[in-house]
């Protein structure tokens, strides 16, 4: 009985391990790949594609612009994430 506690307890502990793994490399893969797709989609799409400009200094502070936006999104979006995480812990009763 004893070691099926222990074993259950281990199992546990490396679900919520792997789960918080995943969470960390979803949200460092967001913050990497989010700007590089804004800037380049703004600069590509919207500037040279739709409004026919060519690529100057302008339209590439304002695809960086828009890349660090896009980069603090995704920073707020994981520390509201890691802040506000429910952790259910094993044993505790919540109200």
């Amino acid at each position: 009985m004893d070691n099926e506690i222990k074993d259950l307890r281990s199992q546990m502990l490396r679900t919520d391990e792997m789960g918080t793994f995943r969470n960390v490399l979803f949200y460092c893969s967001l913050i990497l790949v989010l700007p590089l797709t804004a800037f380049f989609t703004t600069k590509s799409f919207v500037f040279e594609y739709m409004l026919g400009q060519q690529a100057t200094i302008g339209t590439n502070i304002v695809s960086a612009v828009v890349a660090v936006i896009t980069l603090h999104l995704a920073l707020g979006l994981f520390i509201y994430r890691a802040y506000f995480e429910d952790v259910k812990k094993p044993g505790l009763k919540s109200d």
